[in-house]
């Protein structure tokens, strides 16, 4: 692989994971961490509002679809293929909005012309590139990786990720943590 090659490759993943975690923080809600609430979901009798039984019916019913072997209790396996859905449900989601972005034609793929012609492209090189010699080396590209490590609070998935507010089981369930 060429030079030229190796660095449009290091800068299209590093756009790519920048889409999705851009794509990520706008999925968490007007809270930061929590992720918005489906309203209409939880809205059994659809009248515009929320009563403390429809949220417990919610949950009740989140939990029975998670208790695989309907012993009432969740294993540890059971946890992981909720949160593994849960988790493939967001990505589907964030896919196809970053192809609703990206397809121009709207045909329902992206093709090389509409990768190469992504918005931000160069502005994203450039921001790399710290000395603008053109190129992008292995420093600069660390360099950029801590700098969005400490712009999310540096755990490399924002605040709010490891036990703390805003994720796992009682997000997913519906409480807080």
């Amino acid at each position: 692989m060429t030079p030229t090659a190796k660095h449009t490759a290091l800068l299209m993943a590093a756009f790519v994971g920048a889409t999705l975690s851009t794509a990520a923080m706008a999925d968490k809600g007007p809270m930061g961490g929590m992720p918005a609430l489906n309203f209409a979901e939880i809205d059994a009798n659809k009248d515009g509002k929320l009563t403390k039984e429809e949220f417990t019916a919610q949950r009740a019913a989140k939990f029975a679809e998670a208790d695989a072997n309907k012993d009432g209790k969740l294993s540890a396996e059971e946890l992981l293929a909720m949160h593994e859905k849960a988790m493939a449900a967001q990505k589907a989601e964030r896919a196809k909005a970053m192809l609703g972005r990206i397809d121009t034609d709207a045909d329902g793929f992206v093709s090389a012309d509409e990768a190469a012609a992504m918005p931000g492209m160069d502005r994203m090189f450039d921001r790399v590139d710290d000395n603008s010699d053109g190129a992008i080396t292995t420093e600069e590209m660390d360099a950029m990786q801590a700098r969005m490590a400490d712009h999310m609070g540096g755990k490399g998935h924002g605040k709010g990720h490891g036990g703390q507010h805003g994720g796992g089981f009682w997000n997913w369930m519906g409480g807080e943590n």
